[in-house]
């Protein structure tokens, strides 16, 4: 009776038969317990002995079971159990019947013997747990829940490799926290699955090495501080927590608590993209508010129509056009007499006489028509507004230009919708006789610029500019407005200039020291030293007078381009500058920086006027709206940003970009904004609304470094790391009127397949993605990342880029 009541094991009831037969107790043994033959080794060494073998062979659930069956067997509650004398008397047992006690407490066990862990209900925890957070079972658990992905069906896998990431990262942090060499070992070994949609944040993070390194790393620090917000399928959510808890002792459990911790799951039936923008790390102050900055942001009312302009301005610019067109028209009528007149040289007087006569229209509807006073239909031929009976009837049967003008027609009366800005909204300076001398060279140039309505019929012509022997120093490059000069910036702090044309530089407002200098050297070239870090970017004003460039020394600088000098230093950055713009309406420019934030300066004023604070991490790019009264930002957080200038808030957010966001740009007509992220892709965004409009692939996987339209409207020019100009058709697949052929037009769609075998040759299988089919033309270079596209007012496309050796 006593010996089965009594829960000791076989090896203590060993000691016990051998100490003694005086005691009573052992008196009451049933003698076949006496005859019984003593073990060679006991129950908890057979135990010990199974539990290693499991171990070696990788049984571990088994070996799971095992510990928990053998933690079952209860002890004596009597502590000084082995201090007893050898005339301490056996328990007697209970002679309550058994279950009518409901809640069964737990008793202890002999010291001696290592005690089984309980938790707060009496329920046995496994030794396993004791060390489950050991920096090896990290990468055990991860390998584990990898495989399983891996092996998973097609429709669950995309889901579960998108909670893979976060998961991914708040392990290698853990990991930095206990073991540095296993957290690298972790880090190197699977980090390569994420680069293709987190390069920039894998990127930044493989420099962590130390609990100090995530305090001071600012994606670490947001990742370590925050929650990570999720969207998953309720299947695909409860199919990933069976298999954690079904291999809870092999490292399903670490992975629990990485999910319990760390991430914030936001279970949905059906996933899709819409619900996913808002994933992502979120502070948890303000998690039930972030999901909704989408639709609160972006109804913000915006005045997209131009800038309205100074009436005495416009009277004066139009007098001046109309002295012009006169002159012209004088010129033309001298021109047909002398060929009446001079027979012998009539052939060379009628050549002059149809250059004169190819302009489509005067200087004046030009201006008009830049303007959106009058639509495009009205330009009939040269001054045909004066004499109709010039009017080549065939112009208007023609049923690709009834397209065109049908669409211009459109168009116009949707900006006619567009509500301006007020022109106290903005302050400028008063104009000079310099802004009438550049509004009237622009209008000239309007009118010669080649016609690019349709690009079924002709593509634009593209002016690569390469640049030589520049030691990949070359960091950054820029254009002016008049298509004279360009502006690199080196990593050596220094400026240097070129005359496009080839043409001087030497003025007689340059210094005496300067001038030297320049004559010494190729008078077609200057450099432009005060930096005293790299140069990251540069801008021209818009009347070429002046160039602005931001460095890494957290510094804006202005130039003059007349004497070639610094005029001022603008200091308010904490950290590089890496983006610099000058605004179209020209006195105001905007910087972009590594602290964060983007500011708006104006050149009479050493202190920002507006600091646009809101990015989670750097700011990368930034651009004008053209009317001049909003910027656009993009930034490493892969968001956009759209800020008042006079009110100094974010009024749009555009959310759907993969990877950090590098260049920005905006239609001509101020509706739409593209933008080029590092991963290739180039998106569309109806400003008004903040939606996407569609997503244009064709750069591969190499960043877009920058993005510019010709004055239609209807063309996009990318340049890109993958050594390409790429141009685009930004009204395809869009409800925007577009030139649709009814016929299909080999030029025009042929260019996919040619696009595709050339990145496959370059670049490989691997990281060739299928273009979109708005990509129109391909224009490769050798080895020359393409820096700056810009187009010019004659809708010819410059590009330009730095050599890179082998």
């Amino acid at each position: 009776m006593s010996q089965n009541s009594n829960p000791q094991t076989p090896k203590n009831q060993s000691k016990q038969s051998s100490n003694g037969g005086n005691q009573p107790g052992q008196s009451q043994q049933h003698p076949q317990q006496q005859n019984r033959p003593t073990s060679q080794f006991s129950a908890h060494d057979l135990n010990r002995i199974v539990l290693e073998y499991l171990n070696k062979k990788g049984y571990h659930r088994t070996e799971a079971m095992l510990r928990a069956e053998s933690g079952r067997t209860l002890t004596p509650q009597n502590k000084d159990f082995l201090k007893t004398n050898k005339t301490a008397k056996i328990p007697e047992p209970s002679k309550k019947p058994p279950g009518n006690d409901k809640n069964i407490k737990p008793v202890s066990n002999p010291p001696g013997i290592i005690g089984t862990k309980r938790d707060a209900e009496g329920g046995i925890v496994s030794r396993q747990l004791e060390t489950i957070k050991v920096p090896e079972n990290y990468i055990r658990a991860y390998s584990l829940l990898k495989n399983w992905v891996d092996s998973s069906l097609e429709i669950y896998k995309s889901e579960l490799h998108y909670i893979m990431y976060p998961i991914f990262i708040y392990m290698f942090l853990n990991l930095v926290k206990k073991d540095v060499f296993q957290a690298r070992r972790f880090f190197d070994r699977y980090s390569s699955d994420f680069k293709l949609y987190h390069s920039g944040e894998i990127n930044r993070l493989f420099s962590v090495n130390s609990v100090d390194h995530i305090k001071e790393n600012e994606i670490a620090s947001a990742f370590n501080d925050n929650k990570y917000r999720v969207t998953i399928s309720k299947t695909v959510f409860n199919l990933l927590l069976y298999f954690l808890n079904e291999n809870e002792s092999v490292g399903g459990s670490l992975v629990i608590s990485i999910i319990n911790q760390y991430l914030e799951p936001n279970v949905v039936n059906t996933v899709s993209s819409k619900v996913q923008l808002a994933d992502g790390i979120k502070t948890l102050k303000n998690r039930d508010t972030i999901v909704g900055i989408d639709s609160t942001i972006n109804s913000k009312p915006v005045k997209l129509g131009p800038f309205p302009r100074d009436e005495d301005y416009v009277k004066e610019v139009e007098t001046e056009l109309k002295i012009r067109d006169e002159q012209e028209k004088q010129q033309l009528e001298q021109a047909k007499a002398n060929a009446k007149n001079d027979s012998n040289n009539a052939d060379r007087i009628n050549s002059q006489t149809n250059k004169m006569v190819q302009h489509s229209t005067t200087l004046l509807n030009e201006y008009k028509m830049l303007n959106n006073e009058i639509p495009r239909e009205t330009q009939t031929g040269s001054f045909a507004s004066n004499d109709k009976e010039k009017h080549d009837s065939s112009f208007i049967d023609d049923k690709d230009c009834k397209n065109s003008l049908a669409m211009n027609r459109v168009l116009l009366q949707i900006n006619e919708k567009l509500e301006s800005p007020s022109h106290d909204s903005l302050p400028l300076p008063p104009k000079t006789a310099l802004d009438i001398k550049l509004e009237i060279q622009k209008v000239k140039e309007s009118r010669d610029a080649i016609k690019l309505d349709n690009l079924q019929v002709s593509l634009p012509t593209v002016c690569m500019y390469t640049f030589h022997n520049t030691n990949r120093g070359m960091t950054s490059l820029e254009f002016s407005d008049d298509s004279r000069l360009a502006a690199a910036g080196f990593q050596d702090s220094y400026i240097k200039l070129w005359t496009l044309d080839g043409s001087s530089l030497l003025t007689n407002r340059i210094p005496l020291s300067k001038r030297k200098e320049i004559e010494l050297g190729d008078p077609s070239t200057s450099m432009l030293i005060g930096h005293s870090g790299t140069v990251y970017s540069t801008s021209f004003s818009p009347d070429n007078r002046f160039l602005i460039s931001g460095s890494e020394d957290r510094t804006v600088r202005l130039w003059s381009l007349d004497t070639h000098t610094a005029l001022v230093s603008y200091k308010g950055h904490n950290h590089p500058v890496w983006d610099v713009k000058f605004s179209p309406l020209g006195h105001y420019f905007a910087t972009a920086s590594h602290d964060q934030t983007a500011r708006l300066w104006s050149s009479d004023h050493i202190y920002p006027l507006r600091i646009f604070a809101g990015h989670l991490s750097d700011v990368d790019t930034v651009s004008f709206h053209p009317n001049g009264c909003y910027v656009f930002t993009g930034s490493s957080d892969k968001t956009c940003r759209m800020w008042d200038i006079n009110s100094g808030d974010s009024v749009r957010l555009f959310l759907g970009h993969t990877a950090p966001v590098l260049s920005t740009a905006v239609t001509p007509d101020g509706r739409w904004l593209c933008s080029g992220s590092e991963d290739g892709i180039i998106n569309v965004w109806d400003i008004g609304t903040g939606k996407r409009l569609k997503q244009m692939r064709g750069h591969g996987k190499n960043a877009v470094h920058s993005l510019t339209f010709n004055k239609e409207g209807n063309v996009l020019i990318s340049g890109g790391a993958d050594n390409t100009v790429r141009v685009w058709d930004i009204k395809k697949a869009t409800n925007e009127p577009s030139l649709e052929p009814e016929e299909p037009f080999v030029g025009y769609i042929g260019d996919v397949t040619a696009s595709v075998n050339q990145d496959i040759k370059d670049y490989g299988r691997r990281r060739t993605i299928i273009p979109t089919n708005d990509l129109v033309a391909s224009f490769y270079t050798k080895r020359t990342p393409v820096f700056k596209v810009k187009f010019t007012r004659n809708n010819l496309v410059l590009a330009g880029g730095a050599f890179r050796d082998i």
